[in-house]
């Protein structure tokens, strides 16, 4: 009797182990076969996003081109190609500008000759030959029986009068798309043309990079989203000291974006190769500005590309080697864009200022940054710098590798900071707190720096300067909106000469003075 209960015990919990792992596996494959189906929750879609993106821009490379003749005198010369390619057009978005009705790929073309890979000038990468000597003939071959569409040079002449040194700034390339091509191409450069390359680019109106920058609920024509990018902040000379190195780009990125944000910025688009973007992730502070999207972090996997020979004019190819290049991802990335968003490409150590206290952006955009004058898509500010009277020079880089924050009551914000500071040391207060001395002249005006509406397919950007293939470009009075410039945030590098004077200075959002008072022996 005992061992018929035993039987039949063993029998049911054999029965029942085997219904529930049948259960499982029709669970699990049930869950798996359905997963392409399923709509992510908004706030998953939100983690996946913060984490990094790449602004719906592809890159190819290596594309391979023979240049007839190079600068240096060089004959039938294989160079090598990278490309990045970006659909727009076609999104019928509500802020869409006019010439944004058609679909078409817009591409950024750089040409390196694998001779001379640290041919420079101002310390930035240079191409081996002029765009008005050579440029690449990049044909797209599309699904038969569809055409072969050329790629067409953006600018044209009156564009290329605008600027001065091409050699250190992308081609910009655009194919327009008929109707029924597809989305799928395979792209020639005609003097390879046994070499293509395979790429896949569907509609603009399916990317959702756009809306997660700047919602059309929130930012429109009049109250535009503006943030800030930022290159990559490598080190100016190689160190295995990761961690530690890492640690104060992430105390100077708290510094930095808690600040902009006070002036009305919506954020930070900060350019990161893998290995920073890890540390930036699993850092408290920089992980809580990315968690409140005023922080994302680009995908910029470009190598390091260092070289201490100087360039002729005592400049080496250091850290900051492409800052063409990122300056004008960012700028096709974000074309596809409507006017609901802006865009001004600064170091981390400038920072925006609005003199007239209490004013943040957006309203200098519609009050004093040329109102009057129609379609202007390209703003150059002016740059000045400021000083410390307190801090030695040899101990300012100390104070901007602390987190502080801003104190007292910052724009828009009940906390001061405008941000959390959890995890940060409240006891410090924001490093530009401490400048109180403004350069009595700006920097060159050819050193200016632009705030850009990508939507206005912005070409031929180097560091300071870009021509809008749609609208024009104007200065904006120093009385009206700044960038101040911290000279020696990277340490002691610059003392003002005895001609130049100094003006007492009060920054409005640590409770300071109008800043027109303190300026006002700046020069018009």
């Amino acid at each position: 009797m005992r061992r018929r209960w035993l039987a039949r015990l063993l029998y049911f919990s054999l029965l029942i182990f085997i219904v529930i792992a049948v259960d499982r596996a029709a669970l699990y494959l049930g869950t798996t076969q359905s997963l392409p189906a399923v709509e992510l929750p908004s706030r998953v879609k939100r983690q996946f996003w913060n984490s990094s993106s790449d602004l719906g821009v592809r890159i190819i490379r290596p594309v391979y081109a023979i240049i007839p003749e190079t600068r240096d005198g060089r004959k039938n010369v294989t160079v090598v190609l990278t490309i990045w390619l970006k659909r727009v057009g076609a999104r019928a978005s509500l802020y869409d500008l006019a010439h944004q009705a058609q679909d078409s790929i817009r591409l950024m073309v750089w040409a390196d000759n694998p001779f001379d890979l640290h041919s420079r000038q101002f310390g930035h990468l240079k191409m081996p030959v002029d765009h008005a000597d050579w440029m690449p003939n990049l044909l797209f071959e599309t699904s038969t029986p569809g055409p072969v569409l050329r790629a067409e040079y953006e600018p044209q002449a009156m564009h290329m009068r605008m600027v001065i040194d091409h050699i250190i700034r992308p081609y910009s390339f655009r194919v327009d798309l008929p109707d029924g091509v597809g989305d799928c191409f395979k792209i020639v450069e005609v003097s390879y043309p046994m070499h293509k390359a395979s790429i896949c680019l569907p509609p603009a109106k399916l990317e959702p990079m756009c809306e997660w920058l700047a919602p059309p609920a929130k930012y429109n024509t009049t109250y535009p989203a503006l943030y800030t990018a930022i290159g990559a902040v490598r080190h100016t000379d190689s160190t295995r000291d990761w961690v530690g190195y890492q640690d104060q780009v992430a105390a100077q990125l708290w510094n930095y974006v808690t600040y902009q944000v006070a002036m009305g910025a919506s954020g930070l688009l900060l350019y990161a190769d893998e290995l920073q973007r890890s540390y930036l992730s699993r850092n408290p502070n920089t992980a809580e500005l990315m968690q409140r999207g005023h922080l994302r972090l680009i995908e910029w996997d470009m190598h390091e590309r260092g070289h201490m020979d100087d360039d002729g004019r005592g400049r080496p190819l250091g850290y900051n080697y492409d800052q063409a290049l990122f300056a004008s991802h960012v700028n096709l990335g974000l074309s596809a864009c409507g006017s609901n968003l802006w865009v001004i490409v600064t170091d981390i150590d400038e920072y925006i200022y609005i003199p007239k206290p209490g004013w943040r952006w957006p309203e200098p955009l519609h009050k004093c940054m040329a109102p009057a004058a129609p379609n202007i898509t390209i703003h150059s500010l002016q740059r000045f710098e400021v000083l410390p009277s307190s801090i030695p020079v040899e101990e300012e880089r100390r104070y901007w590798i602390t987190p502080g924050t801003l104190g007292g009551q910052a724009p828009g914000s009940s906390s001061g900071s405008g941000i959390n500071s959890d995890g940060v040391n409240v006891s410090f207060v924001h490093p530009l707190k401490f400048y109180d001395r403004v350069f009595a002249k700006p920097l060159s005006r050819i050193h200016g720096k632009a705030v850009v509406q990508p939507a206005a397919r912005v070409v031929l950007f180097f560091v300071h300067d870009a021509v809008p293939l749609h609208g024009t470009t104007q200065l904006v009075h120093h009385k009206c909106m700044v960038l101040l410039h911290v000279p020696n945030f990277h340490g002691g590098r610059r003392q003002p000469s005895d001609d130049i004077m100094l003006q007492p200075f009060r920054n409005w959002v640590f409770a300071g003075r109008d800043v027109n008072e303190a300026m006002a022996g700046v020069e018009e």
